[in-house]
């Protein structure tokens, strides 16, 4: 692991090389992800600081040409192939910090990018149920907790945000298996142990955009894809359930924003998150494609593969000019 990270420091430090890296992997399009950011020079974990952020853009327009994914899918539809040296960038679910600090990178810069908008996050109806797992635990003045799973009680020390990170990363993985009504009643008994009660409505931590703001975005090169209208994990619901997340979510935002849209982000993107049912669904809605996953050796318009992004400049050279790509093109082989 050691001998990996020296190579890659050593690969991205100097132009030649990543012009040579980028020269063997697959020209296929490097399609970024980020969920939060956060304001310059302020670290901040499972964020991207705004001055980072604006660092990453100006990389990518050293060599690369940004488009959305509706554009990169009507590509892919005239020419049977995907465009060259081009890079999408994505964002998930919403949240406020993306319009107040990463926007107006991408606005200085005249750059587009795909926004994924969960709809009633938006609409101000619920909290994405991963920050409510978070606001629970970090609100808890409990120092441990004992948790139902599946029948059987697991305790977890709550002593310090190490111990408060690894008992969210474990009830998190959890209710990714669970129906999504199985999934509400086990957080509200998460809440219940950690003695909280969690407010209707998120907190400014856990805040979503506005629909001004987002009509705001549309009209200046952000295009407006679909993320659900509640964010389950799609192959843990019916078919009605599907329906309504699919179809209103499309619907809903069509109406907000005057136009149609085309594009679609299954929620979590793990194995098992979706299936073949989804996947027709997702078409019958009439999406002309869809992000999903990490896996980059297997492209469709339908499962689009998309690579995620930290604060790491080592990591997030590697990923760009085709480190990433040529790692599992090499183990594919």
């Amino acid at each position: 692991m050691m001998m990996k990270k020296k190579i890659k420091k050593l690969v991205t430090s100097f132009r030649p090389f990543l012009k040579t890296l980028n020269g063997l992997a697959v020209d296929m399009p490097r399609v970024f992800v980020w969920h939060r950011f956060t304001a310059p020079m302020k670290e901040k974990t499972g964020r991207v600081a705004a001055d980072v952020f604006g660092w990453q853009l100006d990389r990518i327009r050293k060599d690369f040409q940004v488009l959305t994914l509706d554009k990169t899918l009507q590509y892919f539809l005239e020419h049977h192939q995907w465009p060259k040296r081009s890079v999408i960038l994505t964002i998930d679910d919403g949240y406020r910090d993306f319009y107040h600090w990463a926007y107006p990178e991408l606005r200085k810069r005249s750059l587009q990018a795909t926004l994924f908008v969960t709809v009633n996050f938006v609409a101000g109806k619920i909290w994405l149920w991963p920050d409510r797992l978070q606001w629970g635990l970090d609100e808890s003045a409990a120092t441990e907790v004992a948790l139902p799973f599946s029948g059987e009680l697991r305790r977890f020390s709550l002593k310090d945000l190490h111990d408060k990170a690894i008992a969210w990363k474990i009830c998190s993985d959890h209710c990714i298996t669970l129906a999504d009504v199985n999934k509400k009643r086990f957080i509200r008994s998460v809440l219940g142990a950690l003695q909280v009660s969690c407010p209707d409505k998120p907190t400014e931590e856990y805040r979503a955009m506005t629909w001004d703001e987002l009509q705001e975005m549309d009209k200046n090169g952000i295009e407006i894809g679909s993320h659900t209208m509640n964010h389950p994990i799609l192959s843990r619901i019916g078919q009605e359930a599907l329906t309504e997340e699919l179809g209103t979510s499309k619907k809903t935002l069509e109406a907000k924003l005057g136009h149609g849209i085309s594009t679609f982000c299954y929620p979590n993107s793990g194995p098992g998150d979706i299936n073949e049912t989804v996947i027709a669904s997702v078409q019958e809605a009439g999406y002309s494609g869809a992000v999903f996953g990490t896996d980059l050796k297997t492209w469709h318009p339908d499962k689009v593969p998309r690579m995620g992004v930290s604060s790491d400049r080592t990591d997030f050279l590697w990923k760009l000019y085709g480190g990433e790509l040529l790692q599992q093109s090499i183990r594919k082989g």
